[in-house]
């Protein structure tokens, strides 16, 4: 078995591990990146993904993607090991998990902070991988992230957001810094990004102070999370179900095949969180899509509020600090990792 950094030309194998290991259910869901793996337009940070071979054939994948974060209330950079996928033959082969992480630290040089996001109902990968003695990098679980995406029909215009010009880049970035310290895995914004991006930049002020910023990104031209199959019962209901869910203002499920339309309520932050629940109301109402996702950890005060006020779809997982490189120290700090980059 050998492992190479993956290329253009490889882009039809990616997306095929990528789709052959959705989420099953009643309701099959995949996260991926068509037309093109590599059409990543104004992504964030910088993306390694990585192909396993054997006999000629692909066999798995994962990517490492560097990017700038805070750890311990320090500005660090970052390495986030996502993308994992091993053919449905091998997925028990813990040769290739071992020979995977090796070859990330002898050829892409991961930074000493390493982290990872798996879902909170994978017992069986989340036992494997907190394993002492198996063999692979050490794991430590730093916390819990509720992914919430709600029905842009629940919103209401209340006039709070305004749009951020260029010129007003300089004050968001610093604004937004100021928050994001204080957690775990948060990202560090720059202006650069958010000028090449060319996404709407939000900002709420009172008496002329920023109070709260946020990026809206439909990441939908890049990448897609997917019905791909309908089980049983709900390929009857689904018409239903819309229907009752149109009714109620709750997310309408897709046809087979297509994407969620939805936009991610990125780089979300806010000094005061008793104003959270009237930002997320007008951030509804100005949201161009059906779907406004954001995150928010286990822990947060206002998680219990927002899921009683909005009715979200939720998507919980563990997010962990790895050990590839090195064993560095991770303060017990509330967590705040970024989803539209997960």
């Amino acid at each position: 078995m050998h492992f190479h950094t993956a290329s253009p030309s490889h882009n039809a194998s990616l997306l095929q591990l990528l789709e052959e290991n959705a989420m099953q259910g009643a309701i099959d869901m995949v996260m991926t990146r068509r037309p093109d793996y590599f059409s990543n337009l104004h992504y964030f940070g910088k993306e390694y993904p990585v192909l396993a071979e054997e006999r000629d054939r692909i066999v798995g994948m994962c990517q490492l993607t560097k990017h700038k974060g805070f750890i311990n209330g320090q500005p660090q950079q970052l390495g986030y090991l996502n993308s994992l996928r091993i053919s449905h033959g091998y997925r028990n082969r813990i040769r290739v998990l071992k020979s995977g992480f090796d070859y990330l630290k002898q050829h892409l040089s991961p930074p000493q902070y390493c982290y990872t996001s798996i879902a909170s109902d994978n017992t069986t990968a989340r036992k494997l991988l907190e394993k002492e003695n198996s063999g692979l990098p050490r794991y430590h679980f730093l916390g819990e992230l509720n992914t919430l995406a709600i029905s842009t029909r629940r919103g209401r215009n209340l006039g709070l957001w305004q749009n951020i010009t260029s010129d007003q880049y300089p004050e968001v970035v610093a604004f937004y810094h100021r928050q994001a310290i204080r957690y775990q895995l948060s990202p560090q914004l720059s202006v650069e990004w958010l000028i090449n991006s060319g996404l709407p930049v939000w900002g709420y002020r009172m008496n002329g102070e920023l109070q709260a910023c946020a990026v809206l990104w439909n990441q939908q031209a890049f990448k897609q999370v997917i019905a791909l199959h309908y089980h049983s019962i709900w390929r009857t209901i689904r018409p239903v179900y819309n229907g009752y869910a149109s009714l109620m203002k709750r997310i309408v499920l897709p046809p087979e095949q297509q994407a969620l339309d939805q936009s991610f309520f990125a780089f979300f932050a806010i000094a005061d969180q008793q104003n959270m629940l009237a930002l997320i109301d007008d951030a509804l109402s100005r949201c161009t899509t059906r779907v406004l996702t954001f995150g928010l950890a286990s822990s947060h005060p206002m998680l219990n509020a927002v899921i009683k006020r909005f009715h979200p779809f939720s998507y919980r997982t563990c997010l962990y600090g790895v050990d590839l490189v090195a064993s560095p120290l991770w303060h017990q700090q509330a967590i705040g990792p970024e989803v539209a980059i997960l």
